[in-house]
């Protein structure tokens, strides 16, 4: 069985980047959105959501947070919807098992979303590297990234 692929705007690879810089030492997160494109999950943003709750060992998105950022996400586009979590580490680390169990939880809280996705920002000496993982028949697999322009807006697919 091939890995399966995440496709990833470069403005969202920016937006995690840069939160995760603004953060360091302490970790940062928050939700991926998107749609599907041929089967696979197409990240179209990556929101940051500020909680007290971090350091430099941890991050967890507030209780309520995540439904709440979706529905305003939805507001500007409303064919987007929430595909998994990010999170940066403030060192080369991928995954750990609590992040893995995270995922997996995620994928019984949300049972709409087929095969959420979880990203952990690493940070390496060469800059942060990202570490995608997707619930694949109920284990977490590693993603291969592919990185894309936008999503066409609404009018520029009517148009083609």
């Amino acid at each position: 069985m091939t890995d399966p692929k995440l496709l990833i705007v470069e403005s969202a690879v920016m937006a995690m980047t840069r939160a995760a810089q603004k953060s360091y030492p302490l970790e940062t997160g928050g939700i991926l959105v998107g749609v599907h494109a041929t089967g696979e999950p197409w990240v179209t943003s990556a929101i940051e959501i500020p909680t007290s709750d971090r350091g430099s060992h941890h991050y967890r998105i507030p209780q309520g947070a995540t439904q709440a950022t979706v529905r305003a996400a939805r507001r500007d586009d409303p064919r987007i919807g929430y595909l998994g979590d990010w999170h940066s580490h403030p060192s080369d680390v991928g995954p750990s098992p609590t992040d893995l169990a995270s995922l997996a939880y995620i994928s019984m809280r949300h049972p709409l979303t087929p095969n959420p996705t979880s990203i952990v920002l690493r940070r390496t000496e060469a800059g942060y590297v990202l570490d995608a993982r997707r619930i694949v028949a109920v284990k977490p697999r590693f993603c291969v990234i592919r990185h894309t322009g936008n999503l066409p807006t609404s009018a520029e697919q009517e148009s083609t």
